[in-house]
């Protein structure tokens, strides 16, 4: 059985500032999706602070792009494609990112992930990138086939255990977490330089 869209007109734009609670909004259900598949990517009780400060970096240091996708004027889909520079460890260290695709299930399957994933590419590729990656879920099987039928294929995977006998928490050092955090992306509390010149 085919899906029935509703005969409305999807358009896919750049968040302004006044969008923000429609962005917070789409980017909270998105991460409430992925922490049912994997507890351990729940949000911090922060988050949305966190959020409104890397958009307002993204807006001010042209480092990605923030889109919306509307129909008849209300948000239904968000996509964020950011610039991504790893430790100068590694010689290709420059890629697109994508950080976020969310579309509300009423509108999924009516093309609204592609519009959104095919502005963001987009975008990368008049910032200069030859490449995007993005991090998908195991378990996530719906969006693994979606990015296959986009070209995007598997290259590392993430392997993990968890560790019963822990106790107290790990020690913190504040010195090394602008290391730690540099050339990660939204979450990162420290924000580095976009630089595509490798």
């Amino acid at each position: 059985m085919s899906r029935q869209c509703p005969r409305v007109e999807w358009v896919v734009r750049s968040a302004e500032p006044a969008d923000d609670l429609e962005v917070e909004r789409l980017f909270g259900a998105l991460h409430a999706f992925n922490a049912r598949l994997e507890p351990r990517f729940a949000l911090a009780d922060d988050w949305p602070k966190v959020l409104r400060d890397h958009l307002a970096h993204v807006r001010t240091a042209d480092h990605g792009v923030v889109l919306l996708a509307e129909a008849e004027a209300r948000p239904v889909g968000l996509a964020m494609m950011e610039g991504h520079s790893d430790s100068p460890l590694f010689r290709h260290r420059s890629w697109a990112e994508l950080v976020a695709l969310y579309v509300e299930p009423e509108a999924r399957g009516c093309g609204v992930a592609d519009r959104l994933l095919e502005a963001g590419l987009v975008w990368a590729r008049t910032h200069g990138y030859d490449r995007t990656q993005l991090y998908v879920t195991v378990h996530n099987t719906a969006a693994r086939r979606f990015y296959a039928r986009a070209g995007f294929h598997p290259i590392q995977e993430i392997w993990a255990t968890n560790l019963s006998s822990v106790t107290g928490l790990p020690p913190e050092d504040e010195a090394c977490e602008p290391i730690y955090a540099r050339g990660h992306h939204l979450l990162s509390p420290t924000h580095h330089a976009l630089n595509v010149e490798d």
